[in-house]
């Protein structure tokens, strides 16, 4: 075969290749539904004394009726109530135990506040009026040691469980900081069925027996139990950020794109922000794909990073780019 007709076949494998990621990512963005039962019913920007919005918020949490939301680029914690009216803050930017750098998502147990301080490498443990107690962790990828964590939880023995994101990998604790073991493949940052790449964030299931970890370069959710066995998975066909699942070219119902943030509500739902798609997925607890929201306009995301419910069943969520909280509820034929 002359060199011709190599590259003749060649271009024409490429176009036909083309035309059918084409054909099939028109199909996704004609066929996706976002239900309209949830509604968005508020938006807040983060006014403090001393800011009119926040500078780059990421993680949040609800804890006692009030919203705690990591403002990552000014090093601190911001409490606000359910409206969206400012508590108090605290933290700082500085390597002592107690400061910040950069932290990126909290979590709260025993009434005790824990951030995940992903530049800092390390977990600082704090009362929920911002006074400091204890700190574990430093940086490293060895046993015991933190590179870049960025969620935390709890299982059902009480362990903690940390993602961390430059490590590729996910590793468990004492409540007393005690290592135990980790989680994904020595964390080598493959596509392999239990490694991470990138993970972001965490959520349990109700009785906390199931894992839920966003393995956001993989494109996936992995599920472990609470000894530490992995079960099952569930994401697009592709993962890891290639072409074919990159910002909203396959919007297809379980596929995300660049999903950031996880939660799971009292029935066992599990609720992703696929912030690629700006979209809210919302699975059962074995990973079927339940429903999808979003919008246009004012209710259309820009790029969630954190979710929480609060007790009366609202959603809220953090979007980093529009640097603002909004408030969702499920409202059926209203």
């Amino acid at each position: 075969m002359n060199l011709k007709k190599i590259l003749l076949l060649a271009g024409l494998s490429i176009a036909f290749l083309v035309l059918i990621l084409v054909t099939m990512s028109v199909i996704s963005n004609m066929t996706k539904s976002l239900n309209s039962d949830y509604k968005l019913v508020d938006t807040w920007k983060g006014k403090t004394p001393t800011s009119e919005q926040f500078t780059y918020p990421t993680g949040m949490k609800i804890y006692n009726e009030q919203i705690y939301v990591v403002d990552t680029n000014e090093h601190m914690i911001k409490v606000f109530d359910l409206d969206g009216v400012f508590i108090r803050q605290f933290g700082k930017r500085g390597l002592d135990k107690g400061e910040f750098n950069r932290p990126w998502n909290i979590f709260f147990s025993q009434d005790e506040l824990y951030v995940a301080g992903y530049e800092n490498h390390r977990i600082d443990i704090f009362d929920p009026d911002g006074t400091y107690k204890r700190s574990f962790g430093s940086f490293g990828n060895g046993d015991g040691e933190l590179n870049g964590p960025t969620a935390i939880t709890q299982d059902a023995n009480d362990n903690l469980i940390v993602a961390e994101l430059f490590g590729h990998r996910v590793s468990r604790f004492k409540p007393d900081g005690t290592f135990l073991s980790t989680w994904g493949g020595g964390g080598d940052g493959s596509r392999a069925i239990d490694s991470f790449k990138y993970p972001f964030d965490i959520a349990t299931s109700p009785d906390k027996e199931l894992i839920y970890i966003l393995d956001t370069a993989n494109e996936r959710v992995k599920v472990y139990d609470a000894n530490g066995n992995y079960k099952f998975r569930w994401g697009g066909p592709f993962a890891y950020n290639t072409l074919v699942v990159w910002y909203s070219w396959f919007p297809f119902d379980g596929w995300f794109a660049d999903p950031k943030a996880i939660t799971a509500d009292d029935l066992g739902n599990i609720y992703v922000g696929d912030s690629g798609n700006k979209r809210v997925q919302v699975f059962d607890a074995d990973g079927n794909h339940i429903t999808s929201f979003g919008g246009t306009g004012e209710d259309e995301f820009s790029y969630i990073a954190g979710m929480d419910f609060s007790s009366d069943g609202s959603l809220y969520i953090v979007d980093e780019s529009r640097k603002v909280v909004q408030k969702w509820q499920y409202q059926p034929n209203l």
